[in-house]
């Protein structure tokens, strides 16, 4: 049995009472949450907070869970999903004029300082021209990209094909190109 089938069949079992397969999941799953939450999010903190939120969501939502899909797929949906409402209570806060906890102070006007602030603002439009993909195509480069799955796993992980993979990364790095085309 490979281990997506088994994570769905842990959650199957969660979702008929069995309380250990819920923490064989948060065992199994816990440390692919935070990463892809830190992948989003460049804080550590916030990644384990949105981890904790989507095993919480998980744990209180079980009952409607049907395995369309394996089960990581379902689950790194629900933590990209509280990383994208963390981004926007994020940008709130800072259209608000609320100061971002750890915000640096302004940088002096040295050539290192510029580097740093360039290297920032290429990483921030990589983020944001990521986090504009549509929710399949993002999940998928993520996958791909971030946690280093092949076509394979990555099909694995969204329940399609590994044809269908191919063209759903091709199409996500093609608009990836497109909007990135003054930095790259």
């Amino acid at each position: 049995m490979s281990p997506h089938d088994e994570d769905t069949q842990l959650m199957l079992r969660f979702k008929a009472g069995d309380e250990a397969a819920f923490s064989a999941l948060l065992r199994r799953n816990h440390s692919r949450v935070v990463n892809l939450a830190f992948r989003y999010l460049r804080d550590r903190a916030a990644a384990e907070d949105v981890a904790q939120e989507a095993f919480l969501k998980l744990y209180k939502t079980k009952e409607r869970y049907e395995p369309r899909a394996p089960f990581g797929a379902y689950l790194l949906r629900i933590a990209s999903n509280l990383c994208l409402s963390a981004i926007r209570r994020k940008k709130v806060r800072a259209v608000v004029g609320e100061p971002e906890e750890g915000a640096p102070e302004p940088s002096d006007p040295s050539p290192v300082a510029s580097e740093r602030i360039e290297s920032n603002e290429l990483h921030a439009r990589v983020r944001a021209a990521v986090d504009g993909l549509p929710e399949r195509q993002r999940l998928a480069i993520l996958l791909n990209k971030f946690e280093g799955l092949d076509y394979q796993g990555v099909a694995d992980q969204l329940g399609l094909s590994v044809a269908a993979t191919k063209s759903l990364l091709h199409r996500a790095r093609m608009t990836l190109k497109e909007q990135l085309e003054d930095y790259v």
